[in-house]
């Protein structure tokens, strides 16, 4: 799957604006955006626990104009959830991993899950039996660790058994194997995948307790050796848990660094760790809030060629935040205070909601009264009149590669740029081939998987 995403722009007047689009309120959550019917807009996957205490997942069709409807999917209702959606059996559709607390049995034991969902394609899932381990109060990242052109999953939590963390690859006939790579299990965790070192290796960064202690909290970035095998990097990051973590690439140096939200044995941490090159990283001490039972989500949403911070938790203060920080450079972030509910124990995720080319904004989590709540937020920010073009068409060529069309104007130039996460650029050079407006790229200058996203900047 390729997609064309908005283009870079100059920072322009940031606006939020509430909408009124009536999804159900939840707490102990966690929401993914995918275009599940490939209908090129982004449906919402909803879990956790409602206003009536009751546990959902729901998966809400994005019909722009008609509004989201509920398509009823069968899938278990949890809480203290996480899922991630991907197409695992590359047939061009979007499934999902479901995670998370389901309820007691008649002995009163705690029951998990972890399951895979295939999207049939029109508009049902069949839960294809993939052998995880049940958890909750976990994590789950999707990324191919192997580069096969299959996603593996990574998954942390609290199972049956204990803590666990564990990477599961996808050997590409719906089954799933345990690698066995000597991760600590973890629980109240965070993970993400992230090619830190640039040597086409996804490597995993992971937080989280064996037992529930904060003496015991880790934070540890574990470099993919390429043979089925990760070893663990001595970097002094503070361990956390009841936290969120990220790789993005604050500063446009071509290296991922790190964001890591949660609370450490010396108090509450919200840090960002630049990634010097050479298997370190360095605190920068950015001016983000300090927050626990936290949430973070990395994007551009100003269109301006840099990464900015959505984060939501509990303050060093007990205070509830939830707040969107512009990356204004320099190792430097400005707080929008775009008039957010404070919450917990929920999710932040970024989505073009209405398709305009601007990130929207998804909250979700208790307030101060304990009570969930979700809000959707418009993003109304401003695109400047010196922007670069909007892409308007994306085709995949018979060879392999692709062609762009967009709307280029006479005596600017332009660059392509590609990603397989949205986190992690690739400039594909300067187009200079095509029609006027269309330009193609072969498969070798976007290499890599077949998930592959595009957009354009100025030089």
């Amino acid at each position: 799957m390729a997609v064309a995403l908005p283009c870079f722009s100059p920072a322009a007047a940031a606006e939020f604006t509430i909408t009124n689009i009536p999804l159900p309120s939840v707490a102990y959550s966690s929401v993914a955006f995918g275009d599940f019917n490939n209908d090129g807009k982004p449906d919402v996957l909803l879990t956790g626990a409602d206003s009536s205490f009751a546990v959902i997942c729901q998966l809400w069709q994005n019909g722009s104009s008609s509004g989201f409807t509920n398509l009823g999917v069968g899938f278990p209702g949890v809480s203290s959830s996480a899922v991630a959606r991907g197409d695992f059996d590359n047939d061009g559709r979007t499934d999902l991993l479901i995670t998370g607390y389901t309820g007691q049995d008649g002995g009163n034991r705690p029951l998990y899950v972890s399951q895979v969902w295939r999207n049939l394609g029109n508009g049902t899932f069949t839960n294809i039996q993939a052998g995880l381990p049940g958890v909750d109060t976990g994590a789950v990242a999707l990324g191919d660790l192997d580069s096969d052109g299959n996603l593996d999953i990574l998954l942390t939590g609290y199972s049956s058994t204990g803590a666990v963390a564990q990477v599961w690859r996808n050997v590409g006939n719906g089954t799933f194997t345990n690698l066995n790579v000597g991760l600590p299990g973890v629980f109240y965790s965070s993970v993400a995948w992230g090619d830190y070192d640039s040597d086409g290796r996804l490597d995993i960064l992971l937080t989280g307790t064996p037992n529930g202690f904060l003496s015991t909290a880790v934070s540890q970035v574990w470099r993919n050796l390429g043979n089925g095998s990760f070893a663990k990097l001595n970097i002094a990051l503070p361990g956390v848990l009841q936290g969120a973590v990220a790789w993005g690439d604050f500063d446009l140096d071509g290296r991922l660094d790190i964001l890591l939200t949660g609370n450490a044995s010396t108090g509450v941490v919200s840090q960002v760790w630049h990634n010097l090159g050479n298997g370190s990283f360095t605190n920068v001490n950015v001016s983000l809030p300090a927050v626990h039972q936290s949430s973070v989500a990395l994007a551009d949403f100003d269109n301006d060629g840099d990464l900015d911070i959505a984060l939501g938790g509990v303050d060093a203060q007990t205070n509830l935040v939830s707040q969107v920080w512009r990356n204004t450079g320099n190792g430097a972030f400005t707080n929008l205070n775009a008039g957010l509910p404070g919450l917990r124990l929920g999710s932040i995720a970024w989505a073009d909601l209405d398709t305009d080319g601007r990130l929207d904004l998804l909250v979700t989590g208790q307030n101060v009264g304990g009570i969930p709540i979700l809000r959707v937020y418009h993003n109304g920010t401003a695109v400047s009149s010196t922007s670069a073009p909007r892409l308007n068409r994306l085709k995949t060529l018979p060879n392999g590669g692709y062609q762009l069309s967009f709307n280029s104007e006479p005596g600017f130039g332009y660059r392509v740029w590609a990603s397989t996460n949205f986190i992690q650029w690739t400039s594909l050079g300067a187009p200079n081939d095509g029609n006027p407006g269309t330009h193609q790229f072969s498969a070798v200058d976007a290499p890599d998987f077949r998930h592959r996203f595009f957009r354009v900047s100025r030089p």
